[in-house]
């Protein structure tokens, strides 16, 4: 319902990098940075304005974000068989806002930023890898991470003109999340090598979900629970002169992962209702798989495909897992010489019958079943020199129109008769890029 019209950001960073300090210290890294973004949005400069039951009048949104942190890490060799990487990292956020219902006669500019969160995290964590003969490997890592946030937000939005008292002002809360993985490789042979890996993480909510949704009992979600992930990796990896071959399976279960639902049905006072966006612990369950192989099956020429699939489950919905994407594969061919090379990417989606209608996560929701598509592109370069290259092509050839499963959730926007769902992606376009490395 709005749109934004200035943003301002200001990035700085520092970096030290020392390499073969001793015959144990191999590498050693500290990285400080300090990020700001400065965000206006309104109803009215990019469009013609209209008014709404939800904006009367010239409204406009202003929130801004500080970020500052640093990371140390250090690559360690105790021995010829093994290395050791450790690490900390820090960081911290303090996000303000400031809006007004009525720019004409309560400028923003005049408005003070009012903070509505600060949340913090430092963590620890070390990765080892273990030669345990010519033919075999061990990796294992661990991460900690302290989390801490407080709930600044004085009231909370109900709506674009409507807000109420917030029952978690001012609260404060913290977790401790634990990470680790464990990985084993084995080489069968000169060409074929299998890996096995299992890991749990912990994800602690961010700012989105935390501070910018609901649940349903509750018009605050700053109680939501943090993501618990176990996940299990299986593969296998083929190299034989010019044929390359890759196999990986998953398979993972998350507890309370956190879903995203709109158009949940919420009281408004005086026995009116509203439609509410809500974030909300739930268990789910996913599995899939990715294989690829590339050949080079003449001179300059070089084919590659791969195919991908994910199934997953909402268990507590007895749903699918909204926002997955349908099975995909891709096939090219590249021809290339020492200064030229062209190129075509044959890509083709399968229709996505698994969804679960208004949910999903931050980015967006399921919309319903999506169509499949197959998109041809072409491309072509030639290198003048080691320092100066041109390349251009043609995507999607024959001028396809389709879109992507995964698609941001539609809005009701003035001056359209309807909400706008799937935004198709572009047509045939024809692009051009020149290349100078200096």
């Amino acid at each position: 319902a709005m749109d934004g019209i200035l943003f301002a950001r200001e990035n700085l960073g520092m970096r030290f990098h020392a390499e073969d300090l001793s015959p144990l210290l191999r590498e050693l890294e500290l990285k400080v940075f300090y990020n700001y973004v400065d965000h206006v949005m309104d109803n009215f400069s990019k469009r013609p304005f209209t008014p709404t039951s939800m904006m009367p009048g010239r409204a406009v949104s202003n929130p801004d974000r500080k970020t500052t942190g640093a990371r140390a890490t250090a690559s360690l060799a105790p021995s010829e068989n093994t290395t050791l990487e450790l690490g900390l990292d820090h960081q911290a956020n303090r996000h303000s806002l400031r809006s007004t219902s009525n720019e004409l006669s309560l400028p923003y500019e005049g408005l003070a930023r009012t903070p509505d969160a600060s949340f913090s995290q430092a963590g620890i964590f070390g990765e080892i890898t273990q030669k345990l003969s010519p033919s075999a490997r061990l990796k294992a890592g661990a991460r900690a991470d302290f989390w801490r946030a407080t709930d600044l937000r004085a009231k909370v939005a109900t709506g674009m003109m409507s807000s109420m008292l917030n029952p978690t002002a001012n609260q404060k809360r913290s977790s401790a999340l634990k990470a680790g993985f464990l990985r084993y490789e084995k080489d069968l042979s000169k060409t074929i090598t299998l890996f096995a890996g299992y890991g749990i993480a912990e994800r602690f909510p961010d700012f989105w979900e935390l501070f910018g949704k609901e649940t349903a009992s509750s018009v605050s979600a700053f109680s939501l629970r943090s993501e618990r992930n176990r996940q299990l990796d299986l593969g296998a990896l083929y190299h034989a002169g010019s044929l390359q071959a890759s196999l990986s399976l998953f398979a993972s279960t998350v507890d309370d992962f956190i879903l995203i639902q709109n158009g949940v049905t919420k009281p408004s006072g005086m026995s009116a209702t509203r439609l509410a966006t809500i974030s909300r612990n739930i268990d789910a369950r996913s599995q899939g798989a990715e294989a690829s192989l590339s050949y080079h099956f003449a001179k300059g020429f070089k084919s590659e495909a791969s195919l991908a699939y994910v199934r997953a489950d909402n268990l507590s919905d007895a749903l699918p897992l909204a926002q997955q994407p349908p099975l995909e594969g891709k096939l090219s061919l590249t021809y290339s010489r020492e200064r030229f090379s062209v190129g075509s990417l044959l890509r083709t989606v399968a229709p996505q019958n698994r969804y679960a209608l208004k949910q999903g996560n931050i980015v967006g929701q399921d919309l319903g079943k999506s169509p499949g598509f197959s998109v041809f592109s072409l491309n072509l370069s030639w290198r003048f020199n080691a320092k100066l290259e041109a390349s251009a092509g043609i995507d999607n050839l024959f001028d396809k129109t389709y879109a992507e499963h995964l698609s941001r959730g539609g809005a009701m926007v003035a001056g359209f008769p309807e909400p706008s769902l799937r935004i198709n992606e572009p047509g045939r376009n024809l692009w051009l890029r020149l290349t100078l490395k200096l």
